[in-house]
């Protein structure tokens, strides 16, 4: 039974405890700059023995992007970790980043400090500090890094991908606003959107049964916790840039840091909450104390719902590995309910009207296969290669030339992620792998990865990408082929992201004494507090 939380949120209006955030320094009239934010971290870390600043890479710009950790039983294993990230759309989007700070501060010396007896915490309040100081969405390279998570091109979505590797959380919370006003779509037509809060969960093909449905449980759960403190919330509806267009749910691919979250093997949601008008006058600059307050509620009711079912989750890492897997996943009209109503507000009058969406929120799964024991790649490995590695897929280098049976498979080559390819032909086959072709045995934790980055059936394969197609052709085998068999050594050493003391993205370090799997000893972490 998932367990609900009960606690009351501290207000927006409430005085600072302990240290001020530089946003509340300058009385809210502007936003926090990147030097601000880390000279904030890293106070922290020199007052709070269990915190600790750390340098997770650097941006465009040659930024650093930061990570805060909670630890307060540094070295116990089979503790649950919770990792936040904050403003990935720069300056469009800050209050995420805004109100991480705000959360530390309870981590350190308030009301949230005693769910670290439990769980270790990880803020990533800056995500990408290029597009803050520029005062725009999009990293210095002009790029959105939100939608960057499959070719991971940008440096600050390989950090992250990193993050994931290098903290292995089980729960993960991806932060993000959404502007009312959408001046080049949906205000043309003459409406604002109109909603408080807004949740999804990681719902991209690939998922484990079990990952899935407890995000699914919950879901409602967290919603719930968030009504509790007096804010509206619902599940995420998507951008509505038309008052003709159908209503889905979040993106279903791989390219945004919620599915890649999931398909880590952590419980991931994204949240999204009200980034109101420039246009509009508020008492603090674009309403940033109001909007940061709506942040600190829905971050704050998430990290207590993931603590108080954190049981449940750590208990999804014994599932076993999954022998199928679905490559495709579209959304299709919801035969038993054909449309939803929504309210949006007139531009003109600032009127609340509802209005008729078609309702095409129901999930198609298709073409879910027998996992292969594993692929062979024979070309274009110094294309791959860097992909591989963000992934955290390990593989090994061919050192001598090969002969080996494969699967060779010939696929149409769709325009877009929306479309199915279909296989055209497939064939057991002889080759002879060259030397320094990759082997990528699917019996690892990133094997799920693998797949859906490399078949390209799948609607996060990298062949999806314009980069990436003109490697395939419908005239032509992939020269992706899948291994019937494992290919055993004497082959070079497994390459790929690893780190000391980790199988699978879980430490396999034997529990110290004293602990056990959802608690570390409250009595040990409330010392460490007094030092």
């Amino acid at each position: 039974m998932l367990a609900s939380v009960q606690a009351p949120a501290l207000a927006a209006e409430a005085a600072p405890l302990g240290l001020p955030t530089p946003l509340e320094q300058s009385g809210f009239t502007r936003l926090s700059t990147s030097a601000e934010i880390s000279s904030y971290l890293e106070e922290l870390d020199n007052r709070v023995p269990f915190a600790h600043k750390e340098v997770l890479g650097k941006s465009a710009l040659g930024k650093p992007l930061e990570a805060l950790v909670f630890r307060t039983m540094p070295g116990c294993s089979g503790r649950m970790t919770i990792l936040v990230t904050g403003s990935q759309h720069g300056a469009a989007e800050p209050a995420g980043g805004e109100a991480l700070l705000v959360i530390a501060r309870e981590l350190a010396f308030g009301e949230l400090r005693p769910l670290l007896d439990d769980v270790d915490v990880v803020l990533v309040p800056n995500a990408n500090p290029d597009g803050r100081d520029l005062g725009r969405r999009a990293n210095a390279n002009g790029v959105n890094i939100n939608i960057d998570f499959v070719l991971a091109e940008q440096p600050e979505t390989r950090v992250l991908h990193q993050a994931l590797q290098r903290y292995a959380p089980q729960a993960v919370l991806d932060s993000h606003e959404s502007a009312v006003l959408k001046r080049q779509t949906l205000a043309r037509e003459g409406y604002l959107t109109d909603f408080e809060v807004q949740f999804e969960v990681a719902n991209t093909p690939g998922l484990p049964v079990r990952l899935r449905a407890l995000s699914e449980e919950l879901l409602p759960v967290l919603l719930a916790a968030v009504v509790a403190e007096g804010l509206p919330a619902h599940r995420y509806i998507g951008e509505i840039t038309s008052i003709n267009q159908a209503i889905t749910n979040g993106g279903l691919t791989l390219r945004n840091f919620r599915n890649a979250g999931g398909l880590a093997g952590a419980i991931s949601f994204l949240v999204e909450t009200k980034l109101d008008s420039r246009e509009d006058s508020y008492p603090t600059y674009r309403n940033i104390k109001v909007r940061i307050g709506k942040q600190i509620i829905s971050i704050r009711a998430f990290l207590r719902v993931m603590h108080a079912n954190r049981r449940q989750i750590l208990g999804l890492a014994a599932d076993p590995a999954p022998s199928r897997i679905a490559l495709y996943a579209g959304y299709r009209p919801d035969p038993d309910r054909q449309s939803v109503q929504i309210p949006l507000r007139r531009l003109d009058t600032r009127t609340l009207e509802s209005l008729t969406f078609r309702d095409h929120r129901r999930v198609e799964v298709a073409d879910s296969i027998q996992m292969p024991a594993g692929y062979i790649i024979t070309s274009n490995i110094e294309k791959l290669r860097p992909i591989l590695e963000v992934h955290g897929i390990r593989y090994l280098a061919l050192s001598v030339p090969r002969a080996i049976g494969v699967v060779a498979n010939r696929y149409t080559v769709p325009v877009n992620i929306t479309e199915r390819a279909k296989v055209l032909s497939s064939r057991s086959v002889a080759i002879t792998a060259p030397a320094g072709a990759l082997f990528i045995d699917l019996a690892q934790p990133r094997g799920k990865n693998a797949v859906l980055l490399l078949d390209p059936r799948s609607t996060s394969s990298i062949f999806r990408y314009p980069g990436y197609a003109a490697l395939t052709s419908a005239a032509r085998e992939v020269f992706v082929y899948e291994t019937p068999q494992a290919v055993h050594r004497p082959l070079s050493p497994w390459r790929g992201p690893r780190r000391r003391g980790v199988r699978g993205g879980r430490s396999q370090a034997p529990l110290l004494p004293g602990c056990e799997i959802a608690r570390c000893g409250s009595a040990a972490s409330s010392a460490l507090a007094s030092r």
